[in-house]
């Protein structure tokens, strides 16, 4: 299989992990909780790598800053549970 269809299943995986992640946390209408965290690092990481094989810089910004953001508040989440 070519790395540009692998990346693109990547992408499409990343966005319904991303999606998932976002309406399990909306519909409990709960604080964000561990879940919340992982699946959205997780989906931003696989949307960065199929933005690296099929590139567009702006995208990929916004995904770097997505698992960014999700990464500084899983490490918080993991803090606060550990304390």
């Amino acid at each position: 299989m070519p790395l540009t269809q692998i990346a693109d299943i990547a992408g499409f995986i990343g966005a319904l992990i991303i999606l998932g992640g976002f309406g399990w946390g909306t519909l409990r209408n709960a604080a964000p909780d561990l879940t919340y965290y992982v699946t959205n690092f997780t989906g931003a990481a696989f949307l960065a790598f199929s933005l690296t094989v099929n590139f567009n810089l702006p995208a990929l910004c916004l995904e770097l800053a997505w698992a960014t953001i999700a990464l500084v508040g899983l490490v918080r989440h993991l803090g606060k549970a550990r304390a």
